[in-house]
């Protein structure tokens, strides 16, 4: 608003440039004006109507201050905060200067009781915690401030934050990796087939991960593609380890203009690969280029309360979706939590069911749950006869 040269914007910058001041002056003035009212409230009903009623004007009083005083002005001052805090700056201002000499005796006798309890006055505490701001975000979603990918933006922004790199990552099952030992012919392929544009190579095994080779280092190889040896164009891989904070991970790619990092763990062993695609797309969603339109979503509705979901979909988003509150620290995905469940490796038809929701294994690919299918169930009660009757027996 100064920018814009509003009237009295400048004198709310002023204002709110020393906060601390401001809230004492608001204090101060509250507290007077509310102390003064009882005082002649208590005397008026001493004087006219005697002792006896002063516990019945005090009473009185109090209701009239927390209505006229408190609620509905603050009410009032939420819905039109900026034009309001525009028309009394100037006041604000005054009662600033007035109460100078006021605010510093408080001050001075507020800060050293606060020393006294170990605590520093002039650390800043004005930051909010995640919780506040995604409450914020929540209440102005609702009062249509923000749109609601605007909302979802946000949400992942601050979940983004606490995420690690095996959360985001492609396993190494999903893996589409390339050995040292391809021909050209083969080599140009597995592009064709895989359609990316990049691809780790390994050597003997999987684990041992030796570089990237570029599609279009592949197109523009000018030797002789009969004695084609892979090294000639290999590209040096860059890694990363599974507990890396994807925040960091996506300065780190930015700054080093990498797009494509192999996950190690502990034991330095391959479990996954990150692109920089991956990592955006948990800010702004899901990203579909040219490449995508054979991409399947994790989560498919058939009915109104039956969906196909994918092995690999997330245990978030899979939360986010159904309302769920699944939570561990030993796997990242809803087939690890219906191993959970089984307490074994489940097999094609076998149906359980947990709390409102029944899964179906649809399907499995070499010992992997790849497609469940998951039901709403009505209600709890009979959750058993119902996931029975659709699914067949329930574990």
């Amino acid at each position: 608003m100064v920018e814009e040269n509003v009237k009295n914007a400048a004198l709310v910058a002023k204002i709110t440039d020393d906060s601390r001041k401001f809230i004492s002056t608001v204090l101060i003035g509250n507290n007077i004006v509310n102390i003064s009212a009882s005082a002649l409230a208590t005397a008026f009903v001493s004087r006219v109507f005697g002792n006896v009623y002063i516990g019945i004007g005090a009473g009185i009083l109090t209701l009239v201050i927390l209505v006229f005083g408190e609620v509905l002005p603050k009410t009032i001052a939420s819905m039109y905060s900026e034009n309001l805090a525009l028309a009394y700056a100037p006041i604000l201002l005054i009662m600033m200067k007035v109460f100078t000499p006021l605010v510093f005796l408080l001050n001075i006798i507020s800060n050293g009781i606060l020393k006294i309890f170990g605590i520093d006055p002039e650390e800043n505490t004005s930051g909010i915690t995640e919780n506040e701001l995604l409450t914020y975000v929540e209440v102005s979603h609702e009062e249509g401030i923000i749109e609601n990918e605007e909302k979802e933006m946000i949400t992942n922004v601050v979940d983004f934050g606490d995420s690690l790199a095996k959360d985001v990552m492609v396993p190494r099952v999903d893996m589409y990796t390339i050995s040292d030992d391809i021909s050209y012919d083969e080599l140009l392929l597995a592009f064709e087939e895989d359609k990316y544009s990049r691809l780790p190579v390994y050597r003997e095994n999987v684990d041992n991960i030796i570089g990237i080779v570029y599609l279009k280092d592949v197109a523009f190889y000018k030797g002789d593609k009969k004695d084609f040896k892979l090294g000639s164009i290999l590209r040096p891989a860059n890694f990363t380890y599974e507990f890396k904070k994807t925040s960091e991970l996506l300065i780190e790619m930015r700054k080093s203009s990498l797009s494509m990092c192999i996950v190690l763990d502990e034991y330095g062993s391959a479990v996954g690969l990150i692109t920089l695609e991956d990592l955006l797309e948990e800010i702004v969603g899901d990203i579909r280029d040219e490449y995508d339109v054979d991409e399947v979503d994790d989560i498919v509705r058939l009915d109104q309360d039956e969906f196909m979901v994918l092995g690999s979909t997330r245990l978030d988003d899979f939360n986010d979706f159904f309302g769920t509150e699944y939570i561990s620290d030993d796997y990242d995905s809803i087939a690890g939590k219906l191993i959970e469940l089984f307490e074994r490796l489940p097999e094609k038809g076998d149906a359980i069911t947990d709390g409102s929701l029944s899964f179906l294994i649809e399907s499995i690919d070499h010992r992997r749950i790849e497609k469940i299918k998951v039901r709403k169930l009505p209600s709890t009660s009979d959750s058993s006869d119902y996931a029975e009757s659709d699914f067949g027996e329930t574990m």
